[in-house]
């Protein structure tokens, strides 16, 4: 069992106002599951998408709109997001502060299929 020590595995700097890093992955032996953190600046927008698997979002620090269909709201630290499979959606940070999301796929080889 392979055992994961994060503080060895630095946050980059951020591209285009968003830095990643993969706490889970296949890279490290996991076959059916993928963790990683990311960290979104103000500024930021996504485009909208969808994935093949069900995906949590869990808000760790800060705060970040989504956009599931029509609807917007703002979410904060404490809340964990459900993206269930096929369902288009799509963050955005132009809050003042930054957000930290740890983001978990039930796959070894997460897909992003983009609407936009």
């Amino acid at each position: 069992m392979p055992i994961i020590d994060h503080s060895k595995l630095r946050m980059p700097p951020p591209t285009n106002r968003v830095s990643e890093r993969y706490l889970v992955s296949k890279e490290q032996g996991a076959v059916s599951l993928t963790i990683k953190e990311v960290e979104i600046q103000p500024g930021w927008e996504g485009r909208l998408h969808v994935h093949p698997v069900d995906v949590s979002i869990q808000v760790t620090s800060g705060a970040v709109q989504v956009i599931v269909g029509d609807e917007v709201r703002t979410v904060r630290a404490g809340t964990t997001l459900l993206a269930p499979p096929g369902v288009p959606h799509k963050l955005v940070n132009h809050l003042w502060t930054s957000v930290v999301l740890l983001i978990t796929y039930p796959t070894a080889d997460p897909k992003t299929d983009y609407l936009e």
